[in-house]
């Protein structure tokens, strides 16, 4: 299991990002336009989306927030964005990188096209 920090993108700074054309990477994210959420482990991003959005869909009380397009997760090994065809790798503005940072959050990413999409 891996260890996610949620970041949710503040709702002034969502409706742009939401707004614009897709972006293509890399991907600089500045943390003044994110709200940290809690800290959730699961086996992938993508199973952490999948059971937030089925438990917000159940009216489970005491859960947080789905993770939407453009919000991030902070991992162990960087930084993920979640786009609205799946998970890439990210990088926060003026950040100095661990060395093997880019390549960890590719990892993470993995396998985008076989799994569920941020915004279904």
């Amino acid at each position: 299991m891996t260890s996610f920090h949620i970041m949710y993108l503040a709702a002034d700074a969502g409706e742009a990002f939401r707004d614009k054309s897709p972006r293509k990477p890399p991907f600089v994210l500045r943390r003044s336009h994110y709200e940290a959420g809690p800290e959730v482990a699961a086996e992938s991003p993508y199973e952490l989306w999948r059971t937030l959005r089925q438990q917000s869909e159940r009216g489970e009380a005491d859960v947080p927030r789905p993770i939407e397009v453009g919000d991030a997760l902070e991992t162990p090994g960087g930084v993920l964005l979640c786009n609205y065809w799946g998970f890439d790798a990210a990088e926060w503005f003026g950040a100095e990188e661990p060395e093997g940072h880019v390549a960890a959050a590719h990892a993470g990413a993995a396998h985008s096209e076989q799994q569920p999409r941020c915004d279904a």
